[in-house]
């Protein structure tokens, strides 16, 4: 379909250097950039892609275990973003995903900016959290109390054009540059399979996924769960987290795979995403709650940032702001078998209209040929 509007060269329409912060088991990387390739080369694009840490460092140095840590992590990740300045000369344009340094001068991002333009060469800038701030929900380290607050801003005036996972990071981005495009972090349905088969769940299983640096969201909900545990069966099963306890409530831990993620989120009889209302939470680009929403799970979500647009409150989920309101969104779903699975079916359709690649795949080739003429 796009293919017809461009001009070829030499088979492609357009190459295009990815740049990716992870490997694919960085859930960041794994949405914005690796699952969208061959959906692009389809559209025309011809993709290379140069992550900026190799898996054995991904896997052995997460930075939350202490300085040495961070060093060699983000030490390696600089120096391969570095290199990828080498590779430029074969591609037409640089698809840069967020910043490798996360908290200093974003000096690797300004210099592939810099041989970009001196070669000639389109580049984009993309990021799907506000990563011009930082998390109210722990403590600051002492890198994040020390970070360059027009770090972010630097790289976005420097590049051609900005992808914004939502509207309200779009909004930061434009008091930089003109060029600003809005595109969704989406997910390829066909993984999810057909809707499952509606049930009565017992006991309920009350799920989260996510990632040991954002788990404890879920404190929010221990008062929640507490009440609910107190006159239901509840099972509360935290994926990809590690720590959460609740006293009073079964919580089980289960490792996060990739070949295991869908089977685990579509064992959940609810899913939750419990956010707290700031800055950095108004960035999140709701991964987690499409993932519930894709796999035919119903959803109760915190009604902040890009949640209140996916959630028609009572229709394809609930969106609560008291204990009061997230427990009876949960209790509601636990009583009506008929409700959660037609809710599941709104849901399902929502990520299918507007948060899936095939729905979104289309704009984002787009904007990348028209930028990169």
């Amino acid at each position: 379909m796009l293919r017809g509007n461009f001009e070829d060269r030499g088979g492609a329409v357009l190459k295009v250097l990815f740049l990716p912060v992870a490997p694919i088991k960085g859930p960041s990387s794994r949405y914005r950039v690796y699952q969208l390739l061959p959906f692009l080369q389809r559209a025309g694009i011809k993709t290379g892609c140069h992550c900026a840490l190799p898996r054995v460092i991904y896997d052995s140095f997460p930075p939350r275990r202490g300085f040495w840590y961070k060093l060699v992590y983000f030490g390696c990740a600089a120096f391969s973003r570095l290199l990828a300045v080498f590779r430029l000369i074969f591609y037409d344009a640089v698809f840069i995903q967020r910043l490798v340094l996360p908290h200093v001068y974003p000096f690797p991002e300004l210099l592939i900016c810099k041989a970009g333009r001196l070669l000639g060469k389109k580049v984009f800038f993309d990021f799907d959290d506000a990563i011009f701030t930082t998390p109210i929900i722990r403590k600051k380290t002492l890198a994040e109390k020390l970070t360059d607050p027009g770090r972010v801003g630097k790289v976005i005036a420097s590049c051609d054009a900005v992808i914004a996972g939502n509207e309200f990071l779009a909004g930061y981005a434009r008091r930089y540059n003109k060029n600003v495009f809005v595109v969704p972090t989406c997910l390829n349905l066909e993984k999810y399979g057909p809707l499952r088969s509606g049930g009565r769940d017992d006991p309920v299983i009350v799920g989260w996924i996510g990632t040991p640096g954002t788990e404890s969201y879920l404190d929010l909900l221990t008062p929640v769960f507490r009440r609910l545990a107190s006159r239901r069966r509840l099972l509360v099963r935290v994926v990809g987290g590690g720590r959460y306890r609740c006293p009073g409530v079964v919580v089980e831990h289960w490792p996060w795979s990739l070949a295991g993620e869908v089977s685990l989120l579509r064992s959940f009889t609810i899913g939750v995403m419990p956010l707290t209302d700031d800055t950095w939470s108004k960035g999140k680009c709701g991964l987690k709650l499409l993932q519930y929403m894709a796999a035919g799970v119903p959803v109760v979500a915190s009604p902040v940032g890009v949640n209140e647009r996916i959630i028609v409150n009572g229709e394809n989920g609930f969106l609560a702001r008291s204990t009061e309101e997230w427990a009876a969104g949960i209790d509601t779903l636990i009583r009506s078998p008929e409700l959660r699975a037609k809710m599941a079916e709104l849901a399902r359709r929502t990520v299918e209209e507007k948060y899936s690649v095939q729905a979104n795949v289309a704009r984002l080739a787009a904007i990348m040929l028209s930028a990169g003429k």
